[in-house]
């Protein structure tokens, strides 16, 4: 198995995080079929020493990834792609976390989430398509993958940043 570590972007200031939204799950109709891509981008998992991402700082461990994407379109198609998230420790790696919350961020402000979806334990594999209601523009869009924990904390494991050639 092939572990990569990447180094997460530095994504501008940081935000606000708006923690009272829920989970969208209708459709938003923008008129076009397919949509345009307002995130295509390869996860990077997250570093203890990694700096926050619109306010969000990373998790305490520190995450390799096999491979990962995410994919959200104008029409609120997100789709999520993670083989191998996992925490390299005792000479292997393993997935503690059971389920996630793929986070759309727009402009530095949390936009829309997938909503708790599930993360296979020990081997960190995820993948889903939801329809969220997105804004009508979503400058610097931003996915963070998050843990959905008990007590809840607020980090990221995985991280996407949208790129000029993204949009189609």
């Amino acid at each position: 198995m092939l572990h990569r570590k990447l180094p997460v972007a530095i994504l501008g200031a940081a935000s606000a995080l708006a923690l009272s939204l829920a989970p969208s799950a209708a459709l938003a109709s923008h008129g076009h079929h397919h949509g345009h891509n307002l995130i295509r981008a390869n996860l990077t998992p997250s570093m203890p020493t990694d700096d926050p991402i619109n306010g969000v700082p990373p998790g305490g461990a520190p995450w390799i990834l096999q491979r990962g994407s995410v994919r959200v379109r104008d029409n609120g198609r997100m789709d999520v792609r993670i083989q191998g998230l996992q925490i390299p420790r005792n000479g292997g790696a393993d997935n503690p976390i059971a389920t996630i919350d793929a986070v759309l961020y727009c402009g530095g402000v949390m936009a829309a989430h997938s909503g708790p979806q599930q993360m296979s334990v020990p081997d960190g594999d995820a993948r889903f398509r939801v329809f969220l209601t997105v804004p009508e523009t979503c400058d610097s869009a931003t996915v963070l993958i998050q843990p959905v924990l008990d007590p809840p904390v607020t980090v990221y494991i995985a991280s996407a940043m949208a790129m000029a050639d993204d949009e189609d």
